[in-house]
């Protein structure tokens, strides 16, 4: 394995374990609209849009396996998505590149919909009292906007600190 290849496992590695800390330190403590953060979905369409598909895949399994124990969730329920968003937006970039900083917001947004969403689906099938068009409004639609609105600064603030790389597919996003 080459030393470039070691290096960005690392980041990786030191990626994982800033999301777990935020998802359980800071996350629990900061709101908006009522809902909490999503740091780890966040976290993989960031990693997904650096680092392409194949990357996007695997960090998004070992971070939707590392969600499922922090959240104390089935284990491979956020896997199973995690590992579809980082690969679908992944393929997204690596086919259209990225024209805007706002293309990041949007995708933060949308995977965190389409995970909120099938999450939402996956507890009234398991006939967790609520209906799914309250959690709609109260839980998943407000949990997109923050997760999306997330995504550009942390974004920013991770590039500046050299642990996430510029997509590969078309230079800077933010020129």
């Amino acid at each position: 394995m080459g030393r470039e290849r070691f290096m960005q496992l690392g980041r990786l590695g030191i990626l994982l374990l800033i999301a777990i800390i935020l998802q359980t330190v800071v996350g629990s403590q900061v709101s908006f609209l009522g809902v909490a953060p999503d740091v780890f979905v966040i976290l993989v369409v960031l990693v997904a849009v650096g680092s392409g598909s194949t990357t996007g895949l695997v960090y998004g399994f070992v971070v939707g396996i590392t969600a499922d124990t922090v959240f104390l969730d089935p284990i491979g329920m956020r896997a199973f998505m995690y590992l579809l968003i980082g690969y679908g937006v992944g393929r997204y970039v690596e086919e259209f590149g990225l024209a805007s900083a706002w293309v990041v917001v949007i995708l933060a947004g949308m995977m965190s919909l389409a995970s909120q969403v099938v999450y939402g689906l996956l507890q009234v099938a398991m006939d967790v009292e609520g209906s799914f068009f309250s959690m709609l409004t109260s839980q998943i639609l407000p949990a997109a906007l923050f997760d999306g609105l997330l995504a550009a600064p942390m974004y920013l603030g991770l590039q500046r600190i050299r642990l996430l790389s510029q997509p590969r597919s078309t230079g800077t996003i933010f020129g």
